[in-house]
C-alpha cells in the first residue's frame, strides 16, 4: 500500500480484525487505560488451545499484552517530513541522472541534453538520445534498488528483535540521522558534477549511510512497532491510517513542489533542502518522541554488542513458526506472502515507471508530478471513503476490504499495461483508490495475532522477505523494460497484474480463516452463554404439605 504508484512501502486499518469484540483496554476520560471485562479473561495453553475458562471474545488475540503508554507527541509529523524529503528530491534526481548520463557518459553537448532535465518538452533529437541512454540509467536504478535492499534486508532481521528488548527510539534516531547525512553527500556530488564530468554512478554513494543502518525497511518496521506499542487494538487501525495519510501528504507535497522548486533552485540546493527536512525530523524525534516500551537500564556498550546477537534470529524464527490458535500461523504466512508480492511489484516498477511514462507519453517532469499528486489525492480520499463505507457502515471485515483493494490494484496494472493515451493512466489510478489501506490493515491483523513483546519479530520477518524480493524485482523489471522499450514499453505491467492476482488468491485464504474464526467465536460464545444461564437457574424448592 502505498500512497503513490512508485514508492516503496511503505505502505491502515479499521477498528478490528474479523468483526469480533475482545477484552480490550478501554480508555477513560482521563486517558488512563483500564482492563475491560477482566472477570471474563481468557487463558491460552502452551499448545495454543483455549483453556476451560471462558475464552476471549477476540479469536486471534494473544495471551498477553503490555500496558499501553501515553504518548506526548505524534509520530505522524516526522513521517510527513520523511516522505516530503524523499519525494522532493526523488524525481529531480532521476532527471539529473538522465542529464548527467547524456553529458558525461555519452558526451552529447549540453544544449541537446537540456530537455532531459524535465522542465521543457523533448525535441525529436532529445527523444532519440533518451531512448539510447534510458537503458543505462535503468541499470543505475536497478543497482540502487539492490543496494537499498540486500544489506538492509539482513539488518532488519536484527532490528525487530533488538527493538523489542532495547527500544524503538534509537532505531528511529539513527535512521533519520543517516537520511540527513545521505542528502548532504548527494548534494555535494551533484555540486561536483556541475564542475566536473562526474559519472552518475557516483550518486549511489549518497545512499550508503541509510543502507548501513537498515534503510527504509528498518525505519518502517520500527514505525509500525511504535504505533502498535502506543495504541490499543481498537484505535490501532485509525492510527495506522493517520500514518498513511502523513506519508501520502508528504509525498503529495514533495511531488508537486519538485518541478516548481527546480525552476528556482539547483539540484544540489534541492538535496540540501531535503537534508534540512531530515534534520528537522531528527530533532523532532529526539525532543518529543519518547520510548514506547518499559525497558531495563542497560549500558550503551551492552546494547551495541547485543545488536548482532544470533540468538535474536533464533527467537525471530521461533516466534514466526509458533503454532497459534485459530490459524494464526497460517494467517501470518499468508500476510507475509501478500506483503512480499506487493512489495515486489512496487520496487520493480519504481526503477522503470518514470522512464516508461516519458518514453510512452512524452511527459515532462511537471506533468509527471501532477499525475503523481492526483494519484495520491485519489488514494487519500479513497481510503477515507473505504474506511467509513466498508468498515463503519457496511461492517465488512478487514480481510474483505483487503480483497476489494487488491482486486482494484490488479485492475490498475492491467489498465496501465493496455494504456495508449496518458489520460488512461488516470483512469487506471481510480481502480486502486483504496490500495493505500491494504498494507496497514495487514499490519493491524498481525498486531492482533501476536503480543506486543513479539510484534517486532514478526514485522522484521515480513520486512526481510519484502526486501529480499526486490533483489529479483529490480533486475527483472529492468531487463523486461530494456528489451521491450522499442516495441511495447509497458509490457512489465502485465507482470504486475499477474502478481497481484497471486496476492488476491492468498488474501482469499486469509478471508476464509477469518470466517472460520468468527464461526468458532460464535459457537464458543453461545456455549458460554448457555453455561451461564444454566448455572444461574435455581432448582425448584418443594412446598410444605
Amino acid at each position: 500500500m502505498t500512497l503513490q504508484d512508485h514508492k516503496p512501502i511503505l505502505q491502515t486499518h479499521p477498528p478490528a480484525f474479523s468483526e469480533v469484540h475482545t477484552n480490550r483496554l478501554a480508555v477513560d476520560a482521563d486517558e488512563e487505560y483500564n482492563t475491560a471485562n477482566s472477570d471474563r479473561s481468557a487463558t491460552i495453553t502452551t499448545d495454543g488451545s483455549l483453556s476451560d475458562a471462558i475464552a476471549s471474545k477476540e479469536p486471534l488475540a494473544p495471551q498477553t499484552r503490555l500496558a499501553l503508554r501515553r504518548r506526548i507527541m505524534s509520530l505522524e509529523v516526522p513521517t510527513f517530513l520523511l516522505f516530503l524529503s524523499l519525494l522532493l528530491s526523488g524525481s529531480v534526481m532521476t532527471n539529473q541522472e538522465l542529464y548527467q548520463t547524456c553529458v558525461a557518459v555519452f558526451h552529447y553537448n549540453e544544449s541537446s541534453c537540456e530537455p532531459l532535465r524535465g522542465l521543457i518538452p523533448k525535441t525529436d533529437e532529445a527523444k532519440t538520445i533518451e531512448n539510447r541512454i534510458q537503458p543505462y540509467v535503468a541499470k543505475i536504478g536497478m543497482a540502487n534498488g539492490i543496494l537499498q535492499n540486500v544489506w538492509p534486508g539482513i539488518i532488519v532481521l536484527f532490528v525487530g528483535p533488538w527493538s523489542d528488548k532495547f527500544g524503538r527510539r534509537p532505531i528511529l534516531l539513527v535512521n533519520f540521522a543517516a537520511g540527513f547525512l545521505g542528502n548532504i553527500i548527494t548534494a555535494a556530488l551533484v555540486g561536483f558534477s556541475e564542475i566536473l564530468a562526474l559519472n552518475p554512478w557516483y550518486y549511489l554513494l549518497g545512499g550508503i549511510p541509510s543502507i548501513l543502518v537498515g534503510g527504509g525497511c528498518s525505519m518502517v518496521t520500527v514505525m509500525f512497532c511504535y504505533i502498535a506499542d502506543v495504541s490499543d487494538e481498537e484505535n490501532m487501525p485509525k492510527r495506522m491510517f493517520y500514518v498513511e495519510i502523513a506519508m501520502g501528504t508528504g509525498a503529495l507535497i514533495g511531488s508537486v513542489l519538485s518541478s516548481y522548486v527546480l525552476m528556482f533552485l539547483s539540484v544540489s540546493n534541492i538535496c540540501l533542502t531535503s537534508a534540512m527536512l531530515m534534520f528537522i525530523a531528527f530533532l523532532y524525534v529526539f525532543l518529543y518522541i519518547g520510548e514506547s516500551l518499559d525497558l531495563a537500564e542497560t549500558s550503551f556498550t551492552h546494547k551495541v554488542k547485543k545488536f548482532f546477537d544470533l540468538g535474536l534470529i533464533k527467537e525471530l524464527f521461533a516466534t514466526c513458526l509458533t503454532r497459534r490458535p485459530n490459524y494464526g500461523r497460517a494467517l501470518i504466512s499468508c500476510i507475509i506472502v501478500i506483503s512480499m508480492m506487493s512489495n515486489f511489484v512496487q520496487h520493480g516498477e519504481h526503477g522503470v515507471f518514470y522512464l516508461f511514462v516519458r518514453s510512452k507519453f512524452n511527459t515532462t517532469l511537471r506533468e509527471y508530478t501532477y499525475y503523481t499528486a492526483i494519484v495520491i489525492i485519489i488514494k487519500i480520499i479513497g481510503c477515507g471513503i473505504a474506511f467509513q463505507l466498508f468498515r463503519k457502515l457496511l461492517k465488512l471485515s478487514c480481510a474483505a476490504v483487503c480483497l476489494i483493494s487488491i482486486f482494484g490494484g490488479m485492475m490498475t496494472y492491467l489498465t496501465k499495461a493496455l494504456a495508449q493515451s496518458f489520460w488512461q493512466m488516470y483512469l487506471g489510478a481510480t481502480f486502486s483508490f483504496m490500495s493505500a489501506i491494504t498494507a496497514p490493515m495487514l499490519q493491524s491483523i498481525i498486531s492482533i495475532v501476536v503480543p506486543s513483546t513479539e510484534i517486532g519479530k514478526v514485522y522484521s520477518m515480513t520486512s526481510f522477505f519484502q526486501t529480499m524480493s526486490t533483489i529479483v524485482a529490480s533486475p527483472l523489471y529492468t531487463v523486461v523494460y530494456n528489451n521491450t522499450l522499442n516495441f511495447y514499453p509497458g509490457l512489465f505491467n502485465f507482470i504486475s497484474t499477474a502478481l497481484y492476482g497471486v496476492c488476491f488468491i492468498f488474501m482469499f485464504f486469509v478471508f476464509l480463516f477469518d470466517r472460520i474464526a468468527n464461526q468458532r467465536l460464535a459457537a464458543n460464545t453461545l456455549e458460554a452463554d448457555q453455561a451461564d444461564n444454566s448455572s444461574t437457574k435455581k432448582p425448584p424448592t418443594s412446598q410444605p404439605a
